[in-house]
């Protein structure tokens, strides 16, 4: 039976992936609205404009990523649903989502059907995580990750790049950068976030949803 019409917003900074949950929720619910944001701040502005039932939302986005958002959504909007997509199983990320009150959380790689489901059961009043997501998980005290350390945009680009595997004469010809620059940067993150590597950097990274 098809549900009344609902008004979604997908957020996320790739395009591609966006336009691709945009067709098959076309497909599952003809009749409602969709709406697209590629930021969190874009979010923001959409929300402003726009009354939305539920937002699904990426994690790891430059700029403001989807911790941040979902937290400045749930302050701002607190009537409106959040279902978060990501790529990251960290038990810290899961736990904190939970914590700060997102309404369910999938991975990036479920199947149309189960998003069609965790959409249906979060506007009906309930919460929504993966089977592969043990409720004790859940139900435990989340850790705390560190609010106070933020990556500007052009940080978040490198930093993108790194997660790709690129060098820094590939991102530096990418970015229009001198590699010297890159480098900084990269050194620059490095500090800040007290890690020895570009391993450590990219864990760090996901932990603390700047990656998702």
């Amino acid at each position: 039976m098809e549900m009344k019409p609902i008004s979604l917003l997908l957020v996320d900074d790739q395009q591609l992936f966006r336009e691709g949950l945009a067709l098959i929720l076309k497909q599952h619910y003809p009749m409602s609205k969709l709406h697209h944001a590629g930021s969190g701040p874009e979010a923001l502005k959409m929300l402003k404009l726009h009354k939305i039932d539920i937002i699904l939302l990426d994690i790891g986005m430059p700029e403001m990523n989807g911790v941040e958002a979902a937290q400045q959504i749930l302050k701002d909007f607190p009537e409106t649903k959040i279902l978060v997509l990501t790529q990251y199983h960290g038990e810290a990320m899961i736990m904190h989502l939970v914590q700060i009150g997102v309404h369910g959380f999938l991975f990036k790689n479920s199947g149309s059907s189960e998003i069609c489901l965790a959409i249906e059961k979060i506007l009906a009043g309930e919460q929504f995580f993966p089977a592969t997501i043990s409720p004790a998980l859940i139900k435990k005290t989340p850790v705390k990750l560190n609010p106070t350390i933020t990556f500007n945009k052009r940080e978040a680009e490198i930093l993108l790049f790194l997660k790709m595997g690129r060098s820094s004469k590939e991102i530096a010809e990418r970015m229009n950068l001198k590699e010297n620059t890159v480098n900084s940067y990269r050194e620059d993150m490095l500090q800040k976030t007290k890690t020895r590597n570009v391993a450590e950097l990219i864990s760090y990274a996901y932990q603390n949803g700047v990656l998702g």
